[in-house]
């Protein structure tokens, strides 16, 4: 018997076919969340003019550089959002308030505690230099510098920034239409108490919802019966409409498990058939004319656990994500973990932090068909093959998918 491809291993050899989508214009408004598909370079400074960082009076340093304290006087206030009509000369001053432009001959900036004050007259204290306290055009942003990166989140530090450079539309890639098929004729739709015999279908809402949280559109193409050439057909009309299929059931050796006879059936080369992982190591990965089809195990923990760790990262990929793999960090065992085994395995739990540094805390139960063990679930962590169980304070390899 073939030994099963390591995990990481078929996520790579997956990744190096995976090709992002296409590119739309959307506003910024709306793209909150999206993927930049292009660059930005900065077109204006920020600030566009020297401004004060807070409220005081902006006045010439060189009238601190003899005898003080120094009494100057007040030409006039300007608050932020004015533009000063005075210039500062020798023995004078301006009252200014924080994000004001500073007036022209001024080349230093007081706080308002630093000083003594009149309506007419401020006396300053000790010696400023030139430039002290001010916040220099272009100190933020100069003109070409690199704003934002291709594969970038649009969130709120990108919406702002692209904003201040008058940009209200920006290039980013779709969001992946993803065809989800749930297999086995056991599932039931709906939320009402299933039928005897049949459980509900709750791996559609599931991954559906994975999917959006990723960044795609899923789109349901509902339940076949258990017939490899009805499969097929859906397979095949997913494959043709849908950027990516998702599909749950019939990937092991029953005689009902014919989701991989099916793929084949529609046309898709298979490239990894099972892997090296427990939960979630029946599984079966294909690809036709550029799409990507996951055909994952129908227990909903199982099934979820190997899209986290090896579907998800082709997603990003089409996505348009700059990173696609998921971020890994080494975090300690929050508690003890009873199970070992001779293949590797990942444990759903909560990637979290105390004064130590990073935690992992197992769920407590870890059942292939335990979905709420992945209700508040943010990682996956990592016992190597052929490991025993492991103690509290053990120090693990963590994937983290983050929600």
């Amino acid at each position: 018997m073939t030994k099963p491809m390591d995990w990481r291993a078929a996520r790579d050899l997956l990744l190096e076919r995976a090709v992002s989508v296409s590119t739309e214009t959307v506003s910024l408004d709306n793209a909150a969340g999206r993927i930049l598909a292009a660059p930005t370079a900065a077109l204006r400074e920020v600030p566009p003019f020297d401004r004060s960082p807070f409220d005081g009076y902006a006045f010439r340093s060189a009238d601190t550089a003899g005898e003080l304290p120094v009494t100057l006087t007040i030409l006039e206030e300007v608050p932020a959002g004015a533009v000063p009509t005075r210039t500062v000369t020798s023995g004078t001053a301006v009252k200014i308030l924080t994000g004001a432009p500073i007036p022209p001959g001024a080349d230093a900036v007081s706080k308002f505690e630093e000083t003594d004050f009149t309506p007419e007259t401020v006396t300053l204290k000790r010696t400023y230099q030139p430039g002290e306290n001010l916040i220099c055009r272009g100190e933020d942003v100069h003109m070409g510098m690199e704003l934002t990166r291709a594969g970038q989140t649009v969130d709120a530090g990108v919406a702002g920034a692209l904003w201040s450079q008058g940009v209200d539309s920006v290039l980013v890639y779709r969001c992946p239409r993803v065809a989800v098929i749930t297999t086995g004729s056991e599932l039931e739709e709906g939320t009402a108490s299933p039928t005897e015999g049949r459980i509900p279908n709750s791996n559609r809402p599931a991954f559906e919802t994975a999917l959006r949280l990723a960044g795609a559109e899923p789109v349901y193409y509902g339940t076949p019966k258990d017939d490899c050439a009805a499969i097929a057909a859906l397979l095949e009309r997913a494959l043709g409409e849908c950027d990516m299929v998702l599909t749950t059931g019939g990937v092991s050796v029953g005689d009902y498990d014919l989701t991989p006879a099916a793929l084949e059936c529609a046309g898709a080369e298979i490239v990894v058939r099972n892997i090296g992982l427990k939960p979630g190591g029946k599984c079966c990965f294909g690809w036709k004319n550029g799409k990507f089809a996951a055909c994952l195990s129908g227990n909903p923990a199982s099934a979820l656990t190997c899209f986290y760790a090896v579907a998800l990262p082709v997603l990003r990929r089409l996505c348009g994500r700059e990173q696609a793999a998921l971020p890994e960090v080494s975090a300690r065992l929050g508690a003890d973990f009873k199970k070992g085994g001779k293949q590797t395995r990942l444990v759903r739990g909560r990637l979290s932090a105390d004064e130590h540094g990073l935690v992992f805390y197992p769920a407590a139960q870890q059942g292939n068909g335990a979905l709420h063990t992945l209700a508040g679930a943010n990682a996956l962590a990592e016992i190597p093959s052929g490991a025993g169980p492991q103690s509290a304070g053990a120090m693990l390899r963590v994937s983290y998918f983050g929600i």
